[in-house]
């Protein structure tokens, strides 16, 4: 949340035995193996009888694989937990608390986190920036009471790519999507999504879809950035407004490196950006226009 510092749940940093990325609750470690987990129609991720063959979730070190997955849990406030060293209350998160923070999420088939407070979350809070990639070739739903999607760093940069799947998130309480860059007037925010498409709903008043902010509040110099290429679409809808930013210089649009551009709903208003293939399954919803 804007302005604040939040709590998440954590990926600890790297450790000699291994890296440990928490879901659903669960504590999945990476000490040069593998991690298998399941989920059940209940939203509870489950280590025991899980195998490269039978799985939902996956975990090496580096990269989460979900693959027709259901998370429904989210990791339990502790009291006696040092605040900051963990994040209660998301799915999936990551926290380096000694420099960068980044996860890259694979989506295979269709996947779901509902029913929690947040959804995913990457945080640095100290020194380093951040990081949250997700590609692949299926399809994710975030429906949270807070932020389905948070990326967060008090000092460096804050970045979130989507490459070639189809993301939803909406929240009851706050924005859609947050991405916050750090204090530095030379760190960036940005949004990238290259082919799929990102939709972000913020339903409570005074949140915005998808919020791009600078330092820890107030207005701050810097240009927020959002690229979209290979036919991509973003819709973001809040009662504060679309694609907001607290940046003085306002949110930057364009396309990139790549040859094509892509769709940007900003609330009710589509915007075309560079050279786009209109898909059949295009949809212009009442009250909608379309700039071409």
């Amino acid at each position: 949340c804007e302005g604040t510092t939040p709590a998440m749940l954590s990926i600890a940093a790297p450790q000699a035995d291994g890296d440990t990325v928490y879901v659903g609750g669960e504590a999945l470690t990476y000490s040069g193996t593998e991690v298998y987990a399941t989920t059940d129609d209940s939203g509870n991720v489950i280590t025991d009888g899980a195998t490269a063959d039978n799985y939902n979730i996956k975990w090496d070190g580096k990269t989460l694989t979900l693959r027709n997955a259901t998370i429904k849990k989210e990791l339990a406030y502790d009291q006696n937990t040092p605040a900051g060293s963990t994040i209660p209350g998301s799915a999936i998160g990551v926290i380096n608390q000694s420099g960068d923070a980044g996860l890259t999420i694979t989506l295979e088939g269709t996947n779901t986190i509902e029913g929690v407070s947040y959804g995913i979350r990457v945080y640095a809070p100290s020194i380093g920036s951040t990081n949250l990639t997700i590609t692949g070739s299926g399809t994710l739903y975030v429906n949270s009471n807070q932020d389905p999607i948070q990326v967060i760093s008090s000092n460096g940069n804050a970045a979130l790519s989507i490459e070639n799947v189809k993301v939803t998130a909406t929240s009851s309480y706050d924005n859609g999507v947050t991405v916050q860059r750090g204090s530095s007037e030379t760190s960036s925010a940005s949004l990238t999504v290259d082919g799929g498409s990102l939709t972000a709903t913020a339903q409570s008043s005074g949140v915005s879809g998808i919020r791009l902010l600078f330092g820890t509040g107030g207005t701050s110099d810097g240009t927020p950035t959002v690229t979209v290429s290979n036919n991509a679409i973003v819709r973001a809808k809040g009662s504060a407004g679309g694609i907001t930013s607290n940046s003085s210089t306002g949110v930057q649009y364009g396309t990139g490196s790549n040859s094509t551009g892509g769709i940007v709903f900003d609330g009710n208003t589509g915007t075309v950006y560079g050279a786009v293939t209109l898909q059949e399954d295009l949809t212009i919803g009442a009250g909608e226009s379309l700039t071409l």
